[in-house]
């Protein structure tokens, strides 16, 4: 990998990687279309997209948790137990 400024003056690195010649061509198209200045910057986007949606995954997922009834999750949890260990695996930790 190596480093190469990038249009925002940040640096970038780049690499190397391998994707599905359908994709290639879509990426490509929307270069050609002027909807993206670059594959690059495409794959760029892409990749961006998915990281905030992880992360408002992982926000809503935490808002669930933070209201969800203790004894509630303990029931469950014990219940989840029960079936792994029938099933021949070890508990969760913590329990």
């Amino acid at each position: 990998m190596s480093m190469i400024p990038g249009m925002s003056g940040d640096r970038k690195t780049r690499i190397t990687i391998t994707v599905d010649p359908d994709v290639v061509e879509y990426a490509e198209h929307l270069v050609a279309s002027g909807k993206a200045t670059s594959v690059a910057a495409v794959f760029n986007d892409a990749i961006a997209a998915k990281r905030i949606a992880d992360q408002r995954a992982l926000a809503l997922l935490r808002e669930h948790a933070r209201r969800a009834d203790p004894e509630r999750v303990a029931r469950m949890m014990r219940h989840v137990n029960r079936q792994l260990v029938e099933q021949g695996f070890p508990a969760a930790p913590g329990e």
